[in-house]
């Protein structure tokens, strides 16, 4: 409608120019009356115009009548309901937090039904609490008050929508809130799977219209949608705390295997060493073969280790000067006894132009000697090489093989913890599934990537591309 005269009344007309407005005024008190009797029971009814009055309404008038002027509020179309529980279910989707699609569901509540305020209720033991609050209600956030003679307990009894035309202030709710002016109130169950995982209410302030029987439909509608995204952000925050814990359990007992672990390393070496007695052939052997097992249980123990730093967000970058040529000699230096081992022809190519990095040289060793032991482990026959380029601004660490290769669709899935394709000569060769994932880790942490590319049967290419002057945004 047209816009208001100085604040008072409301214009009923235009002449469609928006120049010149016809306008014509009525009692506000009146009027009033009448919006509130017609929101409650739907029916539509005739208000007789009379002098301007102080008001400041906003009101869709359907006709002027003989005088009269005909008030009546007509219900959302359809489309219009569809629209508003697709955005709201839009909006719940898009968020995984627990208190965000909290305050989501308030806001939507109170738009909905026209309330002044808006609250979530969580029932602990014998009491609920103001989970999440907006509007008149936000003052109350966190308050507790007593589920005995309160509306909350008579909408679990009930398990549905319960209201009151006012409030009063002998509730237990005003008790524990006393600030809170509250009028006529709106409660309904939040119910997923037969079970109630809260309570939703709006209210308006004192003397405010009742809520009407569509005000509950709409209510109860928002509750069902919403008490199901509650319940998948509670299931989800219960998996994310078994996660964390179970990190917390692997960091722990990780760090407890590697103190013992570790002197066991020491003996071993006094023992090799022959310094506390001289050792035969035979006994050297023995210990040769435990200390490749320590070796190989110590590398495990470092991989868990750093699995939960990477999970847990706890790994940081401690950068240092280094040629890149170096780091790849110290890496290669590593790997090329375990080709040799397999009869594998291991090729190391570095340019002459040296490279200067600044980063963290342990993470990266770490990345280039997981690549390649992972090269060799799947290659049978054939090559492993480990090539050092420049291109641009990046500098480009490259593992090539002639393995066994890798289908496109099963690429990604290389880079999850502790997954591993499941292929028997993957089970022969055993592993714990996380050097891929903490190389990954490790690049992003550094600013980089991994590349790759492979097929099945035809080798694979692993590139961790580094940027030269680099984006630190990964560094802490």
């Amino acid at each position: 409608m047209a816009g208001h005269d100085e604040g008072r009344g409301i214009p009923l007309g235009t002449d469609g120019a928006g120049d010149e407005y016809a306008r014509a005024f009525f009692p506000a008190e009146p009027l009033m009356d009448a919006l509130a009797a017609t929101r409650a029971d739907g029916a539509r009814r005739r208000v007789l115009l009379g002098c301007a009055a102080d008001a400041d309404v906003d009101i869709d008038v359907d006709r002027v009548d003989g005088g009269e002027l005909v008030v009546g509020l007509t219900e959302p179309s359809a489309m219009e309901e569809c629209d508003a529980l697709r955005r709201l279910a839009h909006q719940m989707a898009g968020e995984a937090d627990t208190d965000a699609l909290l305050m989501i569901l308030c806001a939507e509540a109170s738009h909905q039904c026209s309330a002044t305020g808006a609250a979530v209720l969580r029932i602990v033991t014998n009491e609920a609490e103001l989970t999440a609050a907006t509007g008149s209600l936000a003052i109350a956030g966190g308050r507790r008050f007593g589920l005995p003679g309160s509306l909350a307990r008579e909408v679990i009894r009930t398990r549905d929508v319960v209201s009151v035309d006012d409030f009063g202030t002998e509730r237990p709710l005003s008790v524990a809130a006393p600030e809170l002016a509250i009028g006529p109130m709106l409660l309904g169950p939040l119910i997923a799977h037969e079970v109630i995982v809260g309570i939703i209410g709006v209210v308006r302030g004192v003397g405010g219209a009742p809520f009407s029987a569509i005000d509950g439909r709409r209510l109860r509608v928002i509750g069902d949608h919403a008490a199901l995204a509650l319940w998948k952000a509670d299931l989800l925050d219960q998996a994310q705390a078994a996660d964390r814990a179970k990190s917390r359990f692997l960091a722990t007992v990780s760090h407890e295997l590697r103190t013992p672990l570790t002197a066991l390393a020491g003996y071993e070496e006094l023992l090799v060493d022959q310094v506390i007695g001289p050792m035969s052939d035979n006994q050297l052997d023995v210990l040769e073969r435990m200390r490749s097992v320590t070796q190989h249980l110590a590398a495990v123990i470092e991989d868990v280790l750093a699995f939960s730093s990477l999970d847990e967000r706890r790994d940081t970058v401690r950068a240092s000067e280094f040629l890149a040529a170096d780091l790849v000699r110290a890496a290669a230096a590593v790997i090329e006894p375990l080709a040799r081992q397999k009869r594998l022809a291991f090729v190391v190519s570095i340019p002459d132009e040296p490279i200067r990095l600044s980063s963290d040289i342990d993470k990266i060793r770490q990345i280039l000697i997981n690549l390649a032991a992972n090269a060799v482990k799947f290659t049978e026959k054939g090559e492993v090489r480990l090539e050092l380029v420049k291109r641009d601004h990046d500098v480009y660490f490259t593992v090539r093989d002639t393995g066994i290769g890798i289908e496109p669709h099963d690429i990604e899935r290389l880079f999850k913890p502790f997954v591993q394709l499941d292929t028997g000569l993957t089970r022969r060769h055993g592993g714990t599934g996380l050097g891929l994932f903490i190389s990954r880790g490790y690049a992003e942490l550094l600013g980089g990537r991994i590349d790759v590319e492979s097929q099945g049967g035809r080798g694979s290419v692993f590139s961790f591309v580094l940027p030269c002057e680099g984006d630190s945004s990964g560094w802490h």
